[in-house]
């Protein structure tokens, strides 16, 4: 659509930067569910960003310079550990298509079955050599040269966002995740000066992570708190009402995407009931 909002997993979103101003025009009139892609369940959006008091949704940011010398010993030894085990350096992503489809495949593994998406290698192959025209693309090199992780992130005017991160799993005992992140981080110290920030995205909803503790507590990212809003399709809505009164019961029958995702909205409708103490 070209209207501000994008259309993904089932829902509209908009198509703006977290601190942006959304179009709310489309929800009003009806048009956002006219997507041309597939068939949206919800629109979602959030406001007054980062507004200084703590709410139930947030998104994850680096807004200042990172110094290590500001965390605790244990969080600076293992970032140094991680820049030991690996080189890290912006790449040409196209340079290292089978090895950067061989991570994503192992990765994959580690994943619930229950959000587990299947990495097609040849759709992939085709897609990574584009990566270099959107995405600042960081490798992780271990002593030998081999590619053991990688990230890229969409850089904008005044932001950027992570959008993957991803290592063999066996590279994450020896810091990997930390050397990379401190690479880009440094990269990015004259941007971060300058009033840029990096965002590691909203709130958590359907995977269980703790990856952005992990950010705030080895990096110092934060949490930008906003609101968030759910406006329902017709008649998904009354569903999600008889649905709520239901979540614990439901909760005990997540193994499968359908009722994952079934739960990914009713845990929506729980921050949105949340927020009215606010």
């Amino acid at each position: 659509m070209r209207n501000g909002w994008k259309y993904y997993n089932h829902a509209m979103i908009p198509d703006c930067a977290p601190h942006g101003a959304v179009n709310m025009q489309p929800v009003k009139d009806g048009t956002i569910w006219k997507s041309g892609r597939g068939i949206p369940l919800f629109a979602r959006w959030t406001s007054e960003f980062d507004c200084g008091y703590e709410t139930s949704f947030w998104y994850c940011i680096k807004d200042e310079v990172f110094d290590i010398q500001a965390l605790k010993a244990k969080r600076r030894y293992e970032i140094v550990k991680g820049c030991r085990n690996f080189t890290c350096r912006r790449i040409a992503a196209g340079d290292y298509v089978n090895q950067i489809v061989d991570i994503l495949t192992e990765a994959a593994k580690g994943y619930p079955q229950k959000y587990r998406c299947e990495v097609d290698s040849e759709e992939m192959c085709r897609k990574i050599p584009n990566w270099d025209r959107q995405f600042a693309v960081y490798g992780a090199f271990d002593k030998t040269g081999k590619l053991c992780g990688f990230a890229y992130l969409e850089k904008y005017e005044d932001y950027s966002e992570f959008r993957v991160i991803k290592a063999y799993p066996k590279c994450e005992r020896q810091a990997v995740n930390a050397a990379l992140i401190a690479c880009i981080l440094a990269d990015f110290e004259n941007d971060l000066k300058q009033g840029h920030y990096i965002c590691d995205g909203s709130r958590p909803i359907q995977h269980e992570t703790n990856f952005q503790d992990y950010l705030e507590k080895y990096f110092c990212f934060r949490k930008a708190f906003c609101k968030l809003h759910i406006r329902y399709r017709f008649p998904i809505g009354f569903a999600v009402k008889i649905l709520y009164i239901f979540r614990n019961e439901i909760k005990k029958y997540d193994s499968g995407r359908v009722i994952h995702h079934v739960l990914g909205v009713l845990k929506m409708e729980e921050i949105i009931r949340a927020q009215r103490h606010f």
